[in-house]
């Protein structure tokens, strides 16, 4: 027997010894896989049994968790419909209207940025994504028919009630009723030139500041002509003073005068008119018999300095208002401020700070404006001011303070509403409304409005 190497006996001991070992591993091994079986099975339900609490986990169709909200607008104010919608990614949208779906317009946000009348209807929004689908709640547009203009400029109002608007771009003078409805006066539609003539055979060019003189005749500041005009009320246009074409600063009589670019216009109780004869940067007036004398500033001499006639300085020179007393309230576009003309041509510094464009309010001479074009005086005393590249409407008490009942103070927009809530861009002219409101020529928005005192802005439409 080899040493170390057991005997047969032994031998078979140890295989028995490993038989059994073997015999209770694999008993171990089966009840440990009779433990490990359940807990698998325990994992494997709870994983396929998982509750999702996010909308966007694989599998979720969409839900639309804010509808869009009704809109009313006018013609041509943007219009927005907006939902919002969960969901398994990824969320496509299709807007509709009337239920009949619109080309392009598949985003979470809907804008009609030229709303006609004729977009008015129901508009839905349906999400879809791999999972389903799912439509929104029905939003109502409604838009009210604006009165349209191009660039409406001058503002006046006749004895009956009747709005005068001066389209500067589109060459013309129009007649808005107390309904809202307009119609033409004067001039051809997009169409600029220099003609005397009854309604639409007359022809003006870039036509800017209207006033009423004592016999009901519409006076226009032909600005793009250098010239002043006449409406008589059965619509005929004639050329007072100034030469069509031929800008200069000649005073004489009506046709030896010669203004450049005039824009604002006040007339008096006698007939005589004040010219804001803007490029010559002065204050031109014309007598009732046609004679055209320089009145305040020098011609050609922009500047500013208070001070009596000749000795004053203006820098183009454009809205007019003129109060019972004779003073002359004038709106010192390049200056940024309004200045007021005391009988006998004392010019003085009414509100703003000269050559400090800006938006303050505060005292009238604290107070800041930027390039101011409408005036307004209405009974009460108050000086009403398109503070135009400010996009607001300015009030200037009789106690010399200054504020801003509508517009936004710098922030071009288009929206009605109260205070800064309304929104303007670029608005020109100004005129006070028989029931004691101002209507306001908003040039860049191509629309009238209406403030009250209160400031709350509304849009002229038509019924």
């Amino acid at each position: 027997m080899i040493q170390g190497f057991p005997s047969r006996d032994g031998q078979h001991g140890v295989e028995h010894g490993l038989r059994a070992l073997a015999s209770r591993s694999l008993r171990g091994l089966r009840r440990a896989g009779l433990l490990l079986l359940p807990a698998l099975l325990v994992l494997g339900v709870a994983c396929s049994g998982k509750k999702s609490n996010s909308a966007s986990d694989p599998g979720t169709p969409p839900a639309v968790t804010s509808n869009p909200t009704s809109v009313s607008t006018v013609t041509g104010r943007q219009a927005s419909f907006a939902i919002l919608a969960t969901g398994a990614p990824t969320l496509a949208y299709q807007w509709a209207k009337d239920g009949q779906p619109i080309l392009g317009a598949i985003g979470a946000t809907y804008t009609l940025y030229q709303p006609r009348v004729e977009d008015a209807g129901s508009y839905t929004v349906t999400v879809t994504n791999a999972f389903g689908t799912a439509t929104s709640g029905a939003a109502t547009l409604t838009v009210l028919a604006a009165v349209p203009f191009n660039a409406p400029g001058g503002l006046a109002y006749d004895a009956s009630g009747n709005l005068f608007v001066s389209d500067m771009n589109d060459h013309t003078i129009w007649k808005v009723d107390a309904t809202n409805h307009r119609t033409l006066v004067a001039g051809s539609s997009g169409l600029p030139g220099s003609a005397d003539g009854l309604g639409g055979d007359a022809r003006f060019n870039h036509p800017g500041g209207l006033a009423f003189d004592p016999a009901g005749n519409l006076v226009v500041a032909d600005t793009g002509n250098h010239t002043l005009r006449r409406i008589t009320p059965d619509g005929t246009v004639t050329t007072l003073a100034g030469a069509p074409g031929v800008p200069g600063s000649a005073d004489g009589a009506a046709a030896q005068a010669r203004f450049n670019a005039p824009f604002g216009v006040a007339v008096d109780g006698t007939g005589a008119t004040y010219i804001a004869d803007t490029q010559n940067h002065a204050i031109r007036l014309m007598a009732p018999d046609g004679t055209v004398s320089t009145y305040a500033g020098t011609a050609g001499a922009p500047g500013f300095a208070d001070g009596t006639g000749a000795a004053a300085r203006f820098n183009q020179p454009n809205g007019l208002a003129l109060a019972a007393n004779g003073t002359l309230y004038v709106a010192d576009y390049g200056n940024a401020c309004i200045r007021a003309v005391a009988p006998g041509a004392l010019v003085t510094r009414l509100a703003g700070q000269a050559n400090t464009p800006g938006y303050a309010n505060g005292s009238a001479l604290s107070a800041q404006f930027r390039a101011p074009v409408g005036l307004a005086l209405d009974g009460a005393g108050v000086l009403w001011v398109a503070d135009t590249s400010n996009h607001t409407i300015r009030r200037i008490g009789t106690d010399g303070a200054v504020t801003g009942p509508a517009g936004s103070g710098g922030t071009a927009g288009n929206a009605d509403g109260t205070g800064t809530a309304a929104l303007f861009a670029l608005p020109c002219g100004i005129a006070v409304t028989p029931a004691g409101n101002l209507a306001v020529a908003d040039t860049g928005n191509h629309l009238l409005r209406t403030v009250t005192p209160a400031g709350v802005a509304t849009t002229f439409t038509i019924p």
